[in-house]
Order: C-alpha cells, then sequence, then structure tokens
C-alpha cells in the first residue's frame, strides 16, 4: 500500500474508533489529529470534512457486509432473497456498527443528510444482489415481473424505508422513556413490508420473512445497552 492510501486509511480507522468511543458529534477533526500527530494539512489533503470521513466509513461497511452475502452458499430463489434482505437490514453486524453512529443525531439536518447518504449506498451496492435474488425466483417460478430491474430498485426503496422507520421507533424509544423498544413492535412493523414485497414480486403468501424475532431482540437489548453506557 502506498503512502498516501496508507495514511487515508489510518485515518478512516482512527476517525471510526473515535466516533464509536466518543460519538460523531463529540468528535472533532482536531481530536483525530490529535490521536494521529497529523497536521490539518495532511488530513485535508485526504478529506474535505468530517462528514466525508463517516460517508467514506459508510460505504466501506456497506461494500464489506454485500462482499459477505453475494455468496449464494446453495441458497436459491426464495431463500436466496430472504438472506439478501437480512443482510442489506442495517440492524445487525456492519449495518449495525453505523446505525449507532447516526442514531444519537437521527433526527438533525446533519444526521438526515447522512442517513440519506447512507440510503443512496445500499441502493447502489445492494439493488445487483436483490436482482439476482429475484432473477432466480422468476427461473423457479415462484416470482413474477416483466420489469426485473426496476421491481429490484423497489424492493431496495422498502427496505430502506423500514430500516429508517424502525430507527426512528428506536430512537424515540431510548429518547423519549429511556427503554428499549420493544422487538414485537419492530417485529410487526416489519410484517407489513414483507407483505408488499411479496405483492410486489407475485411471491407466495409469507414466502418474504428475513428478521426472526429472536435476532430483534439480541439487537434491540444491544443498542439499549450501548445506550445506556453513554454511546
Amino acid at each position: 500500500m502506498i503512502k498516501g492510501d496508507l495514511r487515508k486509511k489510518q485515518i478512516l480507522e482512527t476517525a471510526e474508533i473515535l466516533f464509536s468511543e466518543k460519538g460523531y458529534e463529540s468528535t472533532s477533526v482536531q481530536d483525530i489529529l490529535d490521536q494521529l500527530q497529523l497536521s490539518k494539512g495532511s488530513f485535508y489533503h485526504h478529506f474535505e470534512s468530517k462528514e466525508q470521513i463517516l460517508q467514506k466509513i459508510c460505504e466501506s461497511k456497506v461494500a464489506a457486509a454485500a462482499g459477505d452475502y453475494s455468496d449464494e452458499i446453495g441458497l436459491n430463489g426464495i431463500e436466496y432473497m430472504n438472506h439478501v434482505l437480512y443482510g442489506m437490514f442495517p440492524l445487525h453486524d456492519e449495518g449495525l456498527s453505523i446505525l449507532k453512529v447516526i442514531l444519537p443525531f437521527f433526527s438533525l439536518p446533519e444526521g438526515i443528510k447522512i442517513r440519506a447518504d447512507f440510503q443512496n449506498e445500499l441502493k447502489k451496492t445492494w439493488c445487483p444482489l436483490v436482482k439476482k435474488a429475484l432473477t432466480q425466483m422468476i427461473q423457479r417460478g415462484e416470482a413474477y415481473t416483466i420489469h426485473t430491474e426496476k421491481t429490484a430498485e423497489i424492493v431496495m426503496d422498502l427496505m430502506n424505508d423500514l430500516w429508517v422507520a424502525a430507527a426512528n421507533e428506536i430512537f424515540r424509544s431510548e429518547t423519549e422513556s429511556g427503554t428499549a423498544v420493544s422487538p414485537s413492535l419492530l417485529f410487526s412493523l416489519v410484517n407489513p413490508y414483507c407483505n408488499a414485497i411479496e405483492n410486489l414480486i407475485s411471491a407466495p403468501y409469507a414466502s418474504i420473512h428475513f428478521v426472526d424475532p429472536e435476532s430483534l431482540v439480541q439487537m434491540t437489548d444491544e443498542i439499549h445497552r450501548w445506550w445506556q453506557a453513554g454511546h
């Protein structure tokens, strides 16, 4: 790795650690510089702003998660579609680490912009996998559409709308009552989206189910512990 790329990687890694420990809003560019003993000139040679750093971290997390789910691992058709939808739902693994950064300022203007950028990155990166899964379903007679690419984009729009709605419920519960959001509430939120995707692609009833209650319990517990620890 050449020197410039190594420095850029160091800045991203250090910023991610600080965002996780102190929170995005509480971390300044100077904090990152101090940690790496860098000059401002060196920092701005690679990045325009702290916001751009977070965008790049989001991009790398999304790409890493998509890479993990690109392999069909013996799945096909409906199974692979559920596998892909679970992978891109950013309430676990790499996606959850990004959500923890965004969540504390979710409803603020800067947070809304960053989450919109994250949504765009999710759609761009995961849409080919959704299209691949949808194509398999059509070939197996498990789905039907004559507009495969556009339908895959609409599925991604639904998924993006779903995770934002879920994150809003998490944010509201933690900030208004100081309690973990009810997993059953999130599960009831997920179900209509599963039905909508089934109807959109003409899939069998109850065939789309990519999040189970146990996973939601684990996720809500983890976020609540993190929130109570001062995020």
